[in-house]
């Protein structure tokens, strides 16, 4: 079955047809729902999107849910609410996208990069400290592929130097820690709903908190900071007026309509997600130079991606890995380009290769297989086969 030539160096593609590395997942009962938005008498912001809110809020546990136009949008805000300004300093991951930084970034303070754990991709707590000044006002764990950062040691950090903790946990909606739903750790966590995420509203994001002072900012932020029954609107009623600089981050009657149809099959997502890393982890394991991810630690956690590690003894490196996967049209990707790297963060902060060698050694070798709940049981074998294929070409 592995006797035959990989595509990349001669051989018939394994597949006819691209699988991705990611893909969302829609049936008819997300097509009813958004038809039945389309029916009502909202179409922006209304009633649905409450109803979102609100159950969102009840799954993860929290007392606050807002929702807003993506993932990124919801770290801005998140970053505005916490109050980030000039001068300060907010530590976070170099091995994310480039959002994470930005809720620090788009506030005026400056993005601090501290090295990662290896094993668990995330933030090292250590690395952390090293990085903490009389400047820090915050800290941004990200979930990476949806494994937890060490909360723990996290929260105590904060608790040390006065922090305000923002959880990029876009990845992860749908996991827990110590079997408390990911989200509920205080100040604020957000997630994504990206179709490549753990459940989409086509675009979009949510900002989650038990604080009630920071769900307001967070509300009057998403929607101009206006105040909308300031002091004459009784005998004005058109009088309304923006108090602060806000913005236009509302969530729609559509989306919302989509995600609480997403919700409803959150449970057969995980299930899905977690066979296919099942069958992955028994697939890999024993081929050399292939780490699979890491063993989740105090937690469940509902998979974003499975990012492999490819490492030289596996006989090419992981640029030539991904050309070789990619002539198979098995879609896979790397996540994420450092952000040290980016000329952003070099040409504004000062940042240069080398400064972070844990998470650039992590970084050589990363490559996300496919994973998403339309793969079938063929499209799983497709890519095994491909890596397997792939290893004795050079084994």
């Amino acid at each position: 079955m592995f006797d035959e030539l990989p595509a990349y160096y001669g051989g018939k593609p394994i597949r006819e047809s691209v699988l991705g590395y990611g893909s969302q997942s829609i049936t008819d009962h997300e097509k009813k729902a958004v038809v039945d938005a389309l029916d009502g008498d909202y179409i922006t912001r209304g009633p649905t999107v409450e109803e979102f809110e609100d159950r969102v809020a009840d799954f993860v546990g929290v007392d606050h849910a807002v929702a807003t136009t993506s993932g990124t949008t919801a770290l801005h805000l998140a970053g505005e609410a916490a109050g980030f300004s000039s001068g300060d300093e907010v530590i976070t991951t170099p091995l994310t996208f480039a959002s994470t930084a930005h809720a620090a970034t788009y506030t005026g303070a400056t993005p601090v990069f501290a090295d990662i754990d290896p094993y668990r991709r995330t933030l090292d707590p250590e690395a952390v400290r090293e990085q903490v000044t009389d400047d820090t006002e915050g800290l941004i764990p990200m979930y990476y592929g949806g494994h937890p950062p060490d909360i723990g040691a996290m929260l105590d950090i904060a608790d040390e130097y006065d922090l305000t903790v923002i959880w990029d946990a876009c990845h992860a909606f749908g996991g827990t820690w110590r079997e408390e739903p990911i989200g509920a750790q205080r100040d604020m966590a957000m997630f994504s709903f990206h179709p490549v995420k753990n459940i989409t509203t086509g675009e979009g994001g949510m900002v989650v908190t038990d604080d009630d002072e920071l769900a307001e900012r967070l509300r009057r932020l998403r929607s101009f900071d206006m105040n909308y029954d300031p002091e004459g609107h009784k005998d004005e009623p058109w009088y309304q007026v923006a108090e602060g600089l806000g913005y236009n981050y509302n969530f729609t009657e559509i989306q919302a309509a989509l995600g609480l149809a997403q919700l409803d099959r959150i449970d057969e997502f995980k299930q899905r997600r977690d066979e296919i890393i099942a069958q992955y982890d028994e697939a890999l394991e024993g081929i050399s130079g292939v780490r699979t991810p890491p063993e989740p630690v105090e937690s469940d956690p509902m998979y974003h991606l499975y990012a492999i590690e490819v490492s030289k003894d596996f006989g090419c490196d992981r640029k030539e890995f991904v050309n070789a996967m990619h002539a198979e049209n098995i879609g896979v990707q790397v996540h994420y380009v450092p952000l040290h790297y980016h000329p952003y963060f070099q040409e504004e902060f000062g940042y240069e290769r080398g400064q972070l060698p844990e998470t650039e050694a992590v970084y050589d070798g990363l490559v996300s297989l496919p994973l998403h709940p339309e793969m079938s049981d063929t499209d799983v074998d497709d890519v095994i086969t491909a890596v397997r294929q792939l290893a004795m070409y050079h084994q």
